[in-house]
């Protein structure tokens, strides 16, 4: 659940394990949030390592090697924040917001952008697209970066374009983006 961790409210009684890298939305890089059901304990293979045999954590109510306390405390902050906000539903809506628009800029573009990815299993977190004429790409990520919006570049094996879209971005960072589409596809058509 690396990417869409604590952004939205999760019934965590339906996983056996929940394994996030939470340097997405919750803490600084190298942060994973383990949430494992009381039955799977104990259970691991002989061949498992320590760090991934999750009795020896529990028996050490999570210490069983010096935890990476600055990190702890980032996220302790963050889930302050999260809280303050109204909690996971409050901030499900806000992502839906941002998701919203950004996916009805593609959408709406004519077909000048294209979302791969089929709409009833979309990110919150990720949007990828492509430009109609994929030479266009390598334009549009130069001069995204110029108005001071870095990382569009897609995965390295998809390509395209992809805006990550996490809790901390604020609506008005998703707008600037799709004000910036809008006119790039003006300028481009």
């Amino acid at each position: 659940m690396s990417s869409n961790f604590c952004s939205k409210p999760v019934d965590v009684s339906k996983f056996g394990i929940i394994y996030a890298g939470a340097q997405k939305n919750v803490g600084p890089s190298g942060v994973t949030i383990v949430i494992v059901r009381k039955d799977l304990i104990g259970k691991a293979q002989p061949i498992t390592p320590v760090m991934l045999d999750y009795k020896i954590h529990d028996e050490s109510n999570s210490l069983y090697n010096t935890p990476p306390c600055f990190a702890i405390y980032m996220c302790g902050l963050v889930f302050e924040d999260l809280l303050a906000q109204g909690g996971l539903k409050e901030v499900e809506k806000k992502n839906q917001e941002k998701a919203g628009i950004l996916y009805n800029a593609i959408d709406g573009s004519g077909g000048f952008y294209v979302c791969p990815v089929e709409k009833s299993v979309r990110s919150l977190m990720n949007v990828p697209f492509t430009l109609k004429r994929s030479e266009l790409e390598k334009k549009f990520i130069e001069e995204a970066a110029k108005e001071g919006m870095v990382q569009l570049k897609g995965h390295r094996s998809v390509g395209g374009v992809r805006a990550s879209i996490y809790n901390a971005m604020p609506l008005a960072g998703v707008q600037k983006l799709v004000d910036f589409m809008k006119d790039f596809q003006a300028r481009n058509p």
